[in-house]
This record gives structure tokens, C-alpha cells and sequence, in this order.
């Protein structure tokens, strides 16, 4: 249980760090400035919205899994429904969080060495460690 309350947390934490690199970048790059905004300042926008998004959701999960290990009650089969119901919404809400197409042109997400590319791809391999992470530790609500 406290491995996968520390797991959750450190997704919390490399997600800010990548935020801050993202924001870092922008202004270096002076994207915000760039008017029209360019493709770069829109993919990572709405990288940056997609990162936030999930930050709940890990402190959802820390949450959910904090509780059931301080409940000194067994829980009731209702309980433990909800508990699965509201961790298969928040994998599902993972899932579609990455899954969303960003509204950018092919060929900047298709340039592997642009810093865009490489955020949005760091992004997806934490999300599905996550999600492989969740459902792993599942385990832990059986007894």
C-alpha cells in the first residue's frame, strides 16, 4: 500500500518537473510571444493542460489508496465496488487523456528529435506506467 502511495506521489512529482521544463522552454523559445502562435506553443499548451489534468488524478488515487489502508474496518462489497468503479474512471480518464489527438500539424510529432516530440512522448510512457502501475497494484484491495 505505501509503495503505491509513494509511486503516485513520485508520478506527481516528475509531472510538475516536466511542467516547469515545459514553461522553461516556452520562454526561452519566446513561443508566447510568436503571433499567430506557432505549432510548438500549441502542442506543448495543450501538453501542459493534459499534465495538469493528471495531477488530480494521481492525488485522487493517493487518496483512495491512503484511506483503505488507514480504514481499520473490513470494507462492505458496496465499498469495495465503488473503490474499483472510481479506479477504473480514473484509468479510463488516463487512457483518454493520452489518447486525445493534439491539434498540431503530423509532422511536428512526427520529428523525434524536436523538444515538442520528446515532451509529448515523455508524457505517454509515464501515463502507461501509470496505468500498468494501478493495475499491478490492484492486489492490495483483495483480503
Amino acid at each position: 500500500m505505501r509503495q503505491s502511495i509513494n509511486y503516485f506521489m513520485n508520478y506527481f512529482n516528475e509531472a510538475v518537473v516536466q511542467a516547469i521544463r515545459i514553461k522553461e522552454y516556452e520562454d526561452n523559445e519566446g513561443l508566447i510571444q510568436k503571433r499567430p502562435y506557432d505549432q510548438r506553443y500549441i502542442a506543448l499548451a495543450d501538453l501542459t493542460s493534459r499534465i495538469e489534468k493528471t495531477l488530480g488524478l494521481a492525488l485522487n488515487l493517493c487518496d483512495i489508496y491512503y484511506i483503505y489502508n488507514k480504514t481499520t474496518y473490513c470494507f462492505t462489497k458496496d465499498e469495495k465496488t465503488y473503490l474499483f468503479d472510481r479506479i477504473d474512471n480514473i484509468l479510463d480518464t488516463l487512457e483518454k487523456i493520452k489518447e486525445t489527438p493534439y491539434n498540431v500539424d503530423d509532422a511536428l510529432l512526427g520529428d523525434k528529435k524536436s523538444e515538442t516530440a520528446k515532451n509529448i512522448a515523455e508524457f505517454g510512457d509515464r501515463i502507461d506506467k501509470l496505468r500498468a502501475f494501478i493495475k499491478a497494484s490492484l492486489i492490495v484491495f483483495n483480503g
